[in-house]
């Protein structure tokens, strides 16, 4: 056999020529160094020629100290950490062949499996997406969301693994082939030397992700970036991310490559979240702190996850440390929050975290006044918001987890006010007959139960029941004139109930299968009274019900192929069936990866199919119903479900340990998209329409859209710096044909060209940020023309615009540099942050809005500016 390897592996080896200093003494010192660099610098020192294929050691490297003269004892040294044997061919030549190179009779007998679980080892908990390397097998895994990995069939014997996973230290060990999973637990990353922080690398390879697209952040990471104004924010940390911002400038949910925010689907804990902001979109419920593991999926998701079009947002809540208790508290110009963590006993834990903004105890709520003639009233200007999150998890067994999630989040806004407020603040706390008065509240509440058991070595149970309710409820009393009266009271609620069922099966090394069925139960109900007064003797009212309901169900399975150790391969399918209009629909999906060089270049590639059955609109008439709540109708006879298929292509190379690179291009149509029949119509009536889901679809068409892009990425860390780089040139446009509008125009969200930079400085206790932003301002419609109808009786003329086109123009560029300092001490026996954030540090007031008025003849626009300098501080405390 030993004669039949020579040919095979002389093509691909490395021969190197004699050196004069063979036989002399040898002296070696690798740390961490790359396998092959180390052979060569072997070969050249010894003058001992070394044949080998390339694509055995490729993916090795070696740490090795050696000192004497024979070049058998210091290759032995060289290639000890991985599972390479090593043949004598002559005095001088040897040859590197697996150690798991079938014998002359060409049998391996299979007896077992090499499974197991990676945890932090702070805190015990899971570690979702964590890798796992067995070079003798050329074979990887990657772990579930209870971090379970599992390699069947494998041979009997001792394996060599490296698990890793990004933001901590990767861990060499030694696998045997048993029955029962073990335990593989990894340590943070970060670490101080001279009292500068340093962070290593988990790895540097660029084949540890299969989905082109999929952001996988670590939590550390995302804390370390730019946030919102109310402190560590996910939304606002993904925004430096290639092709995703915000819908404005601080506000509004995520836009992934131009889709609106309500064709992405928002997971906590496996359970959706259809309104996840706070402070009218200035904030998301989203906390960094709050989460363990946050994935993102722009435009490629597997089949799993379904009834969005654009992105997947899946986040999964701390499980509550399970060594030590801990607790964390913050406040910020908006808020205070807190997070408090625990062992219960040695199989469970909790987490319990809460947060509150306090401007209105700041303010007060209630505001006794008088006035001159001894009037008095109490005037309210009371808003604010909160979330409860909790979390407790329990391990009845090693191989089974039950855990039990909460969250809950609401915005309260309670105002009663004079009618002719003016920009005078002072003149607002007065007595006034003319008065109006707002009491709205909206929010999520959400309970998810969660259990997870190992079945076999290769069955991985997951099993996920929750309920999801989002409401809202805008009560106003509007009193214009002393004859006249508004009072309304309008209400929207949405729940879902879902089930559903998930089964990893470790088929083989090269097959790995994932399965599962979903059932949802959605139920969507609103209601308005209103009464509007016009005289003593003449009133309207507008009194509607509405409550629809709508049954979900999907199967899905997916196989993760790995047919060599280059190439992998997901592909998958997902059935739906909504009972609401008896829609059933397939969703294929085919994702690729194929390694050229684990560390130099990797390319990606997918083509996936979406159907969206919610979406999200609201009355365009009244402003006494639809002004913060979120209407979202379900596909029925009248509504076709929306549907999207997309095409992305990508690469990534990490060449260097301290750098990584990626690109990614995509294109994207869809269609079925609920668009406006008229773009310009503005809410300015009292009762409007109605609420009723066929009268507010007589306001909406279905349209076309599409966007196309390319996205590039490099994050470098080069000592105490760490720098994050995006780039994104997109085109997102949409049409409708219905309307006789069959040529694409800008949509809402277009923006062709945006760049974000960030950068880190670490040293002693200090931190410094300096973040930039730059985009092509957002599409508007600029009027051509106008022209007037007289008034008959009056004669007096009316101006109206002629806008043919809709987003024919643009606003100019948006730029802005803020900059952010911290400083961490010891103090009460607590660890302190205080940090500084300076927004807007240039004070650039963008233009982030422009309106025009008919009535003045040379059409000067009004621009909308943003916010200017704003000095921003955070507090925080950990214990």
């Amino acid at each position: 056999m030993f004669n039949k390897i020579i040919p095979a592996v002389l093509v691909l080896c490395c021969l190197a020529p004699r050196s004069d200093v063979f036989g002399q003494e040898l002296q070696f010192r690798f740390e961490e160094t790359p396998l092959s660099v180390a052979l060569v610098r072997f070969m050249r020192q010894s003058g001992v020629d070394v044949v080998y294929a390339q694509r055995l050691v490729r993916t090795e490297s070696t740490s090795c100290v050696y000192r004497g003269n024979s070049p058998l004892e210091a290759l032995e040294c060289i290639v000890r950490e991985a599972d390479i044997r090593i043949r004598q061919a002559g005095d001088t030549q040897f040859v590197l062949v697996p150690v798991l190179e079938n014998d002359d009779s060409g049998e391996i007998i299979y007896r077992g499996i090499i499974s197991g679980y990676v945890v932090d080892v702070e805190t015990g908990e899971s570690l979702n997406g964590a890798h796992v390397l067995i070079p003798g097998l050329r074979a990887t895994a990657i772990t579930n969301e209870a971090g379970y990995f599992a390699f069947p069939g494998v041979p009997l014997g001792r394996y060599r693994a490296r698990i890793s996973y990004i933001g901590f230290h990767s861990q060499h060990t030694t696998f045997d082939v048993i029955s029962s999973p073990v335990s593989v637990s990894l340590s943070p990353t970060t670490f101080e030397v001279d009292g500068i922080v340093v962070e290593e690398s988990a790895s540097n390879r660029a084949d540890l992700t299969v989905i082109p697209g999929l952001l996988s952040v670590p939590m550390r990471r995302l804390e370390e970036l730019p946030g919102s104004f109310g402190g560590s924010d996910v939304f606002e940390v993904l925004r430096w991310m290639p092709g995703i911002q915000r819908a404005g400038e601080a506000t509004g949910g995520l836009i992934v490559r131009g889709s609106g925010s309500d064709q992405n689907l928002y997971l906590l804990d496996g359970a959706p979240i259809y309104h996840p902001w706070h402070a009218f979109s200035l904030i998301s419920t989203f906390q960094t702190e709050t989460l363990k593991d946050v994935k993102l999926y722009r435009g490629s998701f597997p089949a799993e996850y379904g009834g969005r079009l654009s992105a997947v947002l899946d986040a999964e809540l701390r499980d509550g440390s399970r060594a030590n208790p801990g607790m964390f508290a913050s406040i910020n110009p908006l808020n205070a929050r807190f997070i408090i963590e625990s062992p219960i006993g040695p199989k469970s834990s909790f987490m319990l975290s809460g947060r509150r903004s306090y401007i209105d105890k700041l303010i007060g709520k209630k505001h006794p006044v008088q006035d001159d003639l001894g009037r008095r009233d109490t005037l309210r200007t009371g808003y604010y918001f909160y979330d409860w999150s909790a979390k407790v998890s329990f391990r009845p067994t090693t191989n089974s987890r039950l855990s039990v999630s909460y969250y809950s989040g609401r915005d309260i806004l309670d105002l009663r006010l004079p009618f002719d407020l003016s920009l005078d603040f002072s003149s607002w706390l007065r007595p006034a007959d003319l008065f109006f008065e707002v009491d709205q509240a909206w929010g999520n509440t959400l309970y998810s139960v969660r259990y997870q058991y190992l079945a076999s070595d290769r069955l991985f149970l997951t099993g996920t029941a929750y309920s999801s309710v989002y409401d809202a409820r805008e009560a106003a009393f509007i009193h214009p004139t002393r004859s006249s009266s508004v009072n309304s009271d309008y209400s929207v609620r949405l729940n879902d109930v879902g089930f559903k069922v998930d089964a990893d099966i470790f088929a083989s090394l090269s097959h790995q299968l994932r399965t599962g069925f979903v059932l949802v139960d959605h139920r969507f109900r609103s209601s308005i009274d209103a009464l509007v007064t016009y005289g003593p003797n003449l009133e309207e009212t507008l009194v509607e019900r509405e409550k629809v309901r709508a049954i979900e169900y999907a199967v899905y399975v997916q196989d993760h192929w790995r047919p060599t150790a280059d190439l992998q391969i997901l592909a998958g399918t997902r059935l739906s069936y909504f009972g609401s209009g008896r829609y059933l629909r397939l969703s294929p999906r085919f994702t690729f990866q194929y390694s050229i060089d684990p560390s130099l270049l990797v390319l990606r590639g997918s083509l996936t199919t979406q159907v969206q059955y919610l979406q999200k609109i609201r009355d365009r008439f009244s402003f006494l119903y639809d002004l913060v709540s979120s209407r979202w109708v379900p596909s029925s006879a009248d509504v076709i479900p929306s549907r999207s298929v997309q095409y992305s292509v990508g690469a990534e190379s990490r060449p260097e340990s301290w750098i990584r690179v990626t690109a990614d291009a995509y294109y994207r149509r869809g269609r079925n998209i609920l668009l406006p029949r008229d773009e310009f119509q503005s809410k300015s009536g009292l009762l409007g329409p109605g609420i009723e889901v066929s009268t507010l679809l007589g306001q909406y068409t279905p349209g076309q859209e599409r966007s196309f892009g390319i996205e590039v990425e490099a994050d470098l860390s080069l000592s105490a710096w760490k720098i994050l780089f995006a780039y994104t040139g997109s085109r997102s446009q949409s049409r409708t044909p219905d309307l006789s509008d069959h040529s694409y125009r800008a949509s809402r969200f277009d923006v062709p060209r945006s760049s974000s930079l960030v950068g880190r400085r670490v040293w002693n206790n200090w931190e410094s940020t300096l973040s930039i932003i730059w985009r092509s301002g957002h599409p508007i419609t600029v009027p051509v023309s106008r022209y007037a109808l007289r008034d008959p009786v009056s004669g007096e003329d009316t101006f109206f615009f002629n806008r043919p086109q809709i987003n024919n123009g643009r606003l100019p560029p948006y730029f802005r540099v803020d900059l952010g300092g911290g400083y961490q001490f010891q103090w009460l026996r607590a660890r302190w942050k205080v940090r500084l954030h300076l927004y807007n540090l240039l004070n650039r007031r963008n233009v982030i809005g422009r309106s025009f008025d008919p009535a003045v003849e040379d059409f000067s626009p009004k621009d909308r500016l943003g916010l200017p300098f704003l000095p921003l501080f955070e507090i925080q405390m950990e214990l």
